[in-house]
């Protein structure tokens, strides 16, 4: 309830709101169809494929949630919505890696990083923050297991919200790297800068809503949810408006701002299309390749080692054209 009092035979703290979740799962089913045909209309098709499952997630999520409001004894239920929600979050993170690859694509000779590696990289992290969460919430919505399971099912959770945070941290370590080369390499361009400035938005969204969850979940006591004392919890876990205003609308305008400023608008189709030194000109390139294996890719990123096939050549060296100031960047390894 409004409130914050217990409900007898909830698997909720409060009573749940019956109208929030259907403006959600409507506003998200409008994101991801608006995504969808963004993504097609601009070519993009990797990305239509990202955008638009995370909203097909929280579609379901929050329809799940609806029905629930309506049974709030249903623990199944309530644990598919749970799920769903934590699972949706870190694919829209992942959408953002994406859309930072293709704009090292753009400007390679200042990416920190290869694309396909950056890529191939937090990927792999994204499966195991799912793992984590599924794991996670299909212990804690048991509440029959001993104390033991529960604890762990409290542990996968917490481990997969900070590996978020993680994830996080560096997306704008890399980001940060890039757009401070840019702007000492006098690359201005707003082709490149509006969609950095744009995943900067969204990625600082989804830590807030990960900040928020890792509080919601350092506020539950490792216990049977029957033996604990609602008033003695934290506001942040009696209260359902905390949930849909750092949770729900964080998520929701990050998706937003993408469908506002969609990266087809601003980068090319084509990944061998590249920004000349210069800033303005648009060249197209060799298609950018790693001769290492999946392997070597996942456990040296950064190519911080030495490995077989060495590097490649890096191509814009060579195109005639030379950065605007003495700096220059390291490009790829």
């Amino acid at each position: 309830m409004a409130d914050g009092r217990p409900v007898p035979n909830s698997v909720y703290f409060y009573v749940p709101n019956k109208g929030a979740p259907i403006f959600f799962a409507v506003a998200f089913a409008v994101a991801g169809l608006c995504s969808l045909w963004q993504s097609i209309h601009y070519k993009l098709y990797k990305l239509a494929g990202l955008l638009p499952l995370c909203c097909a997630f929280l579609i379901a999520a929050y329809a799940t949630r609806s029905y629930g409001a309506l049974h709030y004894e249903d623990a199944q239920v309530y644990t598919a919505s749970t799920m769903l929600l934590y699972m949706a979050p870190p694919l829209l993170q992942l959408s953002n890696y994406y859309i930072l690859g293709r704009i090292f694509h753009f400007v390679p000779y200042f990416a920190p990083m290869h694309p396909a590696r950056m890529l191939l990289t937090f990927a792999s992290l994204t499966a195991v923050v799912e793992l984590l969460t599924v794991a996670g919430i299909a212990y804690l919505s048991n509440r029959d297991l001993p104390e033991k399971s529960l604890d762990v099912g409290y542990t996968l959770t917490k481990a997969s919200l900070v590996l978020q945070l993680l994830v996080t941290a560096v997306f704008f370590l890399m980001a940060g790297i890039f757009h401070r080369c840019c702007r000492a390499g006098g690359i201005k361009n707003l082709r490149v800068m509006r969609p950095v400035v744009i995943s900067y938005a969204s990625m600082l969204l989804l830590f807030g809503r990960t900040v928020f969850r890792c509080v919601e979940q350092f506020s539950v006591p490792p216990s049977r949810k029957g033996d604990i004392d609602s008033f003695s919890l934290s506001p942040v876990v009696r209260y359902e408006w905390y949930f849909y205003v750092f949770d729900a609308a964080l998520v929701l305008v990050a998706t937003v701002v993408w469908n506002a400023g969609h990266p087809g608008r601003f980068l090319p189709a084509d990944p061998r299309a590249y920004l000349a030194q210069d800033g303005t000109t648009v060249l197209k390139g060799p298609e950018w390749k790693d001769s290492r294996s999946l392997t070597e890719t996942f456990f040296n990123p950064f190519a911080m080692l030495t490995t077989r096939g060495g590097h490649q050549k890096q191509f814009w060296e060579s195109n005639g054209y030379a950065l605007r100031t003495t700096r220059r960047g390291a490009g790829v390894a």
